[in-house]
């Protein structure tokens, strides 16, 4: 057995490389070194600063070793960070993603964007590294309360209860003495979306939109086409999906929040009808745009989103619901409609066109603001309410999520040339946008786990 982050740990993780087929399909397209730094800790038996190097290529590691002060400056990637962060994700307690996005990994040289194309390798690199057998520093393995995962023996998740026959209704809450909650955050919500959320898809003048589009190269249009069918697909899908979600809510009798999620329900829907409708306008009728949703794309549309939210058709436990919002909210909307709009906002307003695109573009990212304030609350509410089974059931899901999501973006420029990608576009800056939404969220989350429900519900909707 071998000690972490020493010369014998990194010669065995390369063996280990080239016998795995998993990283072999994985890091096909990965050519270049990278360098894991690990900061001193001695109370962790590491006494000073360690780094290992794996120099890659199309699948296969040709060098492992002991990092030179060389390979710190001139790897394609140095990832550093504290002894107990890299426990954790040797462990597969955090994937190395979510490490870089939380801030609890930093990337001292090369770029997130470069990253992107390689989310799928840096996991499978974990994977095989997690099948080397190795001795631990004196200190456990885990790291206790690292807020990351469970230190030890993780509390189980409850056990769905069975779904009983909805109960004869004998008393109205509105009509009763408690009347409606006012104070409640989503009630908050609620009454933003009264006042902000009033607007029709079938006002928008898309005229101008059509005549821009004349003018487009074809690079330029198959980009557009790219975001709007990615846009469009998942709007009709997040409108499908979140009919369980109210009835979980309803059926706990959380009427301040049903109410709120009524006009959740109805702004999904009209967001599907407008870019419908820039789609129509701009000459898509007929054509079929799904080959623009990647493998990426159809894992998070497909598979997890529909998977979470059905399940709450026979699971309505903490957990479940905490899957399934972190699903919907934390990855659909945070991470990738949020991008997305980001994306649209910077296009459209640079060249200055389709003023019909950016008035969806504007009603849509308002909207969702508040459909992601939703989100965080009830995350937050559920972590309070049932503490760390709750937040550990999150942090696993954006575990499994977010390669897939961070994916997404690399598949949606990896479609163009590197140095001729419409409209003059790099994903550095939108992978950087992402992940700083991403961490704000998540620490909100993370603060849950020592709030009170009246704390939770003092936050301004603003």
């Amino acid at each position: 057995m071998t000690e972490l982050f020493t010369n014998s740990w990194a010669e065995a993780w390369g063996a280990a490389l080239n016998h795995s087929e998993d990283y072999r399909k994985a890091g096909k397209s990965w050519d270049g070194a990278i360098v894991l730094e690990a900061l001193a800790d001695a109370t962790r038996g590491l006494a000073a600063t360690a780094a290992v190097f794996l120099d890659l290529s199309q699948g296969a590691c040709r060098e492992a070793r002991l990092a030179t002060e060389t390979d710190l400056r001139t790897a394609s990637y140095v990832i550093s960070g504290p002894l107990a962060v890299w426990l954790t994700v040797l462990d597969g307690e955090i994937a190395p993603t979510m490490a870089i996005l939380r801030g609890k990994l930093k990337l001292k040289r090369g770029s997130l964007a470069g990253l992107l194309p390689h989310v799928h390798a840096a996991t499978a690199l974990v994977r095989v590294a997690q099948t080397v057998v190795t001795t631990a520093p004196p200190a456990t393995r885990h790291v206790p309360h690292s807020g990351l995962a469970p230190a030890a023996d993780p509390v189980a998740a409850p056990v769905p209860a069975p779904i009983p026959a909805p109960p004869a209704r004998q008393v109205m809450q509105s009509t009763s003495a408690t009347g409606l909650r006012y104070e409640l955050f989503p009630m908050k919500l609620w009454d933003k979306a009264k006042r902000l959320g009033i607007w029709n898809p079938a006002d928008i003048d898309f005229s101008q939109d059509t005549r821009d589009w004349e003018t487009l190269s074809d690079g330029e249009r198959d980009l557009l086409l790219r975001l709007a069918a990615l846009f469009q697909a998942g709007e009709e899908a997040v409108t499908i999906d979140i009919l369980p979600l109210l009835d979980v809510i309803a059926s706990e009798g959380r009427l301040e929040e049903q109410l709120y999620l009524t006009s959740f329900i109805w702004e999904e829907a009209k967001h599907v009808e407008a870019i419908r409708r820039f789609l129509d306008a701009v000459g898509a009728q007929g054509h079929d745009l799904a080959h623009f949703h990647s493998p990426s794309y159809r894992t998070i549309f497909s598979e997890a989103l529909p998977e979470a939210m059905s399940r709450l058709r026979t699971d309505r436990s903490p957990v479940a619901q905490a899957r399934a919002s972190a699903t919907y909210n934390m990855i659909v909307e945070g991470v990738l409609a949020e991008t997305g709009y980001h994306v649209f906002h910077r296009i459209l307003t640079e060249r200055n066109i389709m003023p019909g695109m950016q008035t969806v573009a504007g009603y849509l990212k308002a909207d969702e603001s508040r459909h992601l304030a939703y989100g965080i609350y009830l995350l937050s509410r559920l972590t309070v309410e049932h503490g760390d089974v709750v937040w550990y059931a999150i942090v696993e899901r954006m575990n499994t999520l977010l390669d897939p999501a961070i994916a997404i973006i690399g598949e949606a420029f990896a479609a163009y040339p590197e140095d001729a990608v419409p409209f003059g576009l790099t994903p550095e800056p939108f992978v950087q946008y992402a992940m700083g939404q991403f961490q704000k969220r998540m620490d909100r989350v993370e603060r849950a786990r020592h709030e009170s429900i009246a704390e939770l519900n003092a936050q301004s909707a603003d």
